[in-house]
């Protein structure tokens, strides 16, 4: 098995001492994000799936790869090892990197709120699993603007 790369970025960077795959995934989405949502919202879904694992395997509770994202989900809510809102999150992700999957869907837009989301789970899962005193991520950093960008995108991504 090869290491993962690790790419820069400015969201998803903090998490390179806990997991290297999640720094990746988040930087291929960003990069992905102006040419090509879907693809960006699918690397948020393997992003949130990725966390997912790893929390349940912090918590002894993961069962292998033949468990989908959806059934590690339910076990970690019904198990209340995931807050209910950090849970809602999750599955939110999760519906958009189906459809952006299997449809081919997925808008600049949503694409842009869902990496606002995986950033707040990332920030969620550093907090609770790294337990670092002192940790501040700093604001969200969007990614740069679609070529094509509608003026309520643009506005979107500059006001953050």
């Amino acid at each position: 098995m090869r290491p993962a790369v690790i790419l820069a970025s400015s969201n998803f960077g903090f998490l390179a001492d806990q997991e290297p795959k999640l720094v990746a995934l988040g930087a291929l989405a960003e990069r992905y994000f102006p040419d090509d949502p879907s693809t960006a919202l699918f690397k948020v879904r393997q992003f949130a799936e990725l966390l997912a694992k790893l929390i349940a395997a912090h918590h002894r509770a993961y069962e292998g790869e033949r468990e989908t994202f959806e059934e590690i989900l339910r076990r970690l809510s019904l198990e209340r090892i995931l807050p209910r809102e950090v849970s809602d999150v999750f599955h939110q992700l999760r519906k958009l990197g189906n459809v952006a999957a299997h449809d081919v869907g997925g808008s600049h837009s949503d694409a842009l709120g869902a990496l606002k989301l995986a950033r707040q789970l990332g920030v969620w899962f550093y907090r609770v699993y790294a337990k670092q005193p002192g940790f501040k991520p700093g604001p969200f950093a969007p990614p740069a603007a679609p070529i094509d960008a509608t003026a309520a995108l643009k506005v979107e991504i500059g006001g953050l």
